[in-house]
């Protein structure tokens, strides 16, 4: 058996390593206010993470929509390492809260673990151009 003496930054990126694939789990968070202006706008992308990445859930707030106003939320996937962007899901919402029913005024959108990006994007096409609040977590 033989003994291999690693340099002091060679250590600290074992270390670094190490750690890593011991940590727990952590919850992790972004957010910001989305102003629409009549275009499909980026809500949120990850465009090219490190590793393996889990998204978990973004949420969009409808309660500014009124009568009139209509909406589309999309999520896309890159499945190869600077690959284009394909569509997964694609939903539609109308009306005052974009027409959730039973006091709802928030849309939660299933994300998937993805390792070459991910894109959320937001087009409100029709209506007086509103503010739609969002944020999105991430397991680290």
């Amino acid at each position: 058996m033989s003994i291999v003496k690693l340099a002091a930054d060679e250590t600290k990126t074992v270390d670094q390593i190490f750690d890593q694939v011991n940590a727990t789990p952590t919850l992790q968070e972004t957010s910001g206010t989305l102003t629409a202006n009549g275009t499909m706008q980026y809500l949120y992308v990850n465009n090219a993470p490190l590793g393996s990445y889990k998204p978990l859930v973004a949420l969009v707030d409808l309660d500014n929509m009124l009568a009139g106003d209509a909406i589309c939320v999309r999520t896309y996937y890159r499945m190869a390492p600077g690959g284009d962007y394909r569509m997964h899901d694609f939903f539609a919402y109308s009306g005052l809260d974009g027409g959730l029913v039973q006091g709802k005024e928030i849309i939660s959108v299933g994300l998937l673990p993805n390792r070459f990006g991910i894109l959320v994007t937001l087009h409100q096409h029709q209506g007086t151009y509103r503010d739609f609040p969002w944020e999105v977590f991430v397991e680290n």
